[in-house]
């Protein structure tokens, strides 16, 4: 990648460039010169020139909770098309759920992750099983997979019921220097639930799943996190009862950190009237009072990360009835086009592009790009103005599972760059 990135805004907030305005030559991917102005005469010849007047850059984004159903359902996503809509969204890097078949919980599996996604401008992180097969009774070899590449634990939206399970993998996961992601539920509450407990949802005739089940779990949580002093990362937090605890235990200091899927943040449970399963989601869609404390949070930095929660389910798995349809929403080309609209001056961009650049990245421990002379180009350009249309047709992951199709977004990623590429976003 020899490439001169002419008239750019930088977006990085960490870094003595923020709001600058300049010009960025990258020289076989190294950044080479960052200044006011930079004569193409003075690059390397072949060099491309990309004109970005109007446009942003910050390091590239990251998505901390995606699926790609590779290995067990290739037919949905697998790790190669899952890069693909990945860098369609504008993300240069991405963290992969162990939940396929079988769990990614050996260091061999984690090491086929590895090697299968190599040579991608996208790369992929994987996430290893907390428990065999997720059942949340056994531990794995946790110690084993972060030498083979795993950079946290989790057993994704299976919520770990056994509390001294979860204390023994709080500690042990200390031990270990790694991070552990719990999604909170009890499932007592929940049972074979497949919607929001509401009046909405019980006018509609689903069974819902009421927001104490999550407030419980949260605090379970909390109060293991007190005992063993683990940090420890919130994942899918849905409900104001959940946010709340959440915000009490930020401000008295505790580890911890937490994440929102993007849906969560724009979507309530009035949109299952016509009973789509694509709206169907894990944890499901909550009220408008839910939402709008969401957003109250995200402004307020409880919440530390978005994330696409990025969900590919074939046809056969959504076209059925609702209790019987899978539940997700494909999201990584869709996410910054829905949370642009949000911007406001109490969640200004700088505080955006955090939540989906730096902020991921320090909670996996993972060492932050920088927009720096002799440090690698790892980079997303992107349109913050930018009207656009989600269509099927721009779709890069295998499934088409997303209740935005036809709707319209606002601000996009244009172009990424990493691992010596460079890739224009149509």
């Amino acid at each position: 990648m020899n490439l001169l990135i002419q008239s750019v805004r930088i977006v990085n907030p960490n870094s003595g460039l923020q709001d600058n305005k300049v010009d960025i030559y990258i020289e076989n991917g190294i950044y080479h010169t960052i200044a006011d102005s930079i004569s193409p005469t003075t690059c390397k010849k072949g060099t491309e020139i990309f004109n970005a007047s109007g446009n942003f850059i910050s390091i590239g984004w990251f998505d901390m909770h995606v699926n790609f159903r590779e290995p067990g359902f290739e037919q949905k996503e697998n790790i190669l098309s899952g890069q693909r809509a990945a860098a369609a969204g504008g993300f240069t890097g991405v963290a992969i759920m162990p939940s396929v078949i079988p769990v990614l919980q050996t260091r061999a599996d984690i090491e086929f992750v590895m090697s299968k996604s190599k040579g991608n401008i996208t790369d992929i992180y994987p996430i290893g099983a907390l428990t065999v097969n997720s059942e949340g009774k056994e531990l794995t070899e946790m110690y084993d997979m972060k030498l083979g590449g795993a950079v946290a634990f989790t057993d994704d939206k299976r919520s770990i019921q056994n509390s001294g399970v979860m204390m023994r993998a709080m500690q042990y996961v200390d031990q270990i220097d790694s991070r552990l992601i719990v999604y909170c539920d009890d499932e007592g509450l929940t049972g074979e639930t497949s919607a929001n407990e509401s009046l909405n949802t019980l006018l509609l005739g689903l069974k819902g799943s009421p927001a104490i089940a999550e407030e419980i779990a949260i605090e379970r949580h909390l109060s293991l996190c007190r005992y063993t002093g683990t940090s420890i990362h919130f994942t899918g937090v849905s409900t104001k009862e959940g946010i709340d605890k959440i915000r009490e235990a930020k401000k008295n200091g505790m580890p911890i950190t937490c994440e929102v899927a993007v849906h969560h943040l724009v979507l309530t449970d009035e949109s299952l009237e016509e009973f789509d399963t694509n709206y169907k989601v894990k944890p499901p869609l909550r009220s408008k009072e839910d939402v709008a404390e969401l957003r109250i949070a995200l402004a307020d930095g409880i919440i530390d990360v978005i994330t696409s929660d990025h969900s590919p389910e074939d046809k056969e798995s959504k076209q059925v009835e609702w209790d019987f349809a899978a539940y997700g929403i494909i999201g990584l080309e869709s996410l910054f086009g829905l949370i642009c609209p949000l911007l406001s001056d109490k969640f200004p961009l700088s505080k955006l592009i955090e939540m989906i650049t730096s902020n991921p990245r320090k909670i996996m421990g993972l060492k932050n790009p920088e927009i720096k002379v002799g440090e690698k180009a790892d980079f997303t350009i992107f349109k913050t103005d930018l009207d656009w249309i989600f269509k099927a047709s721009n779709i890069r992951s295998l499934s088409s599972n997303s209740p935005f199709i036809g709707k319209k977004m606002k601000g996009k990623a244009i172009a990424i760059g990493n691992n010596n590429l460079f890739q224009l976003i149509d």
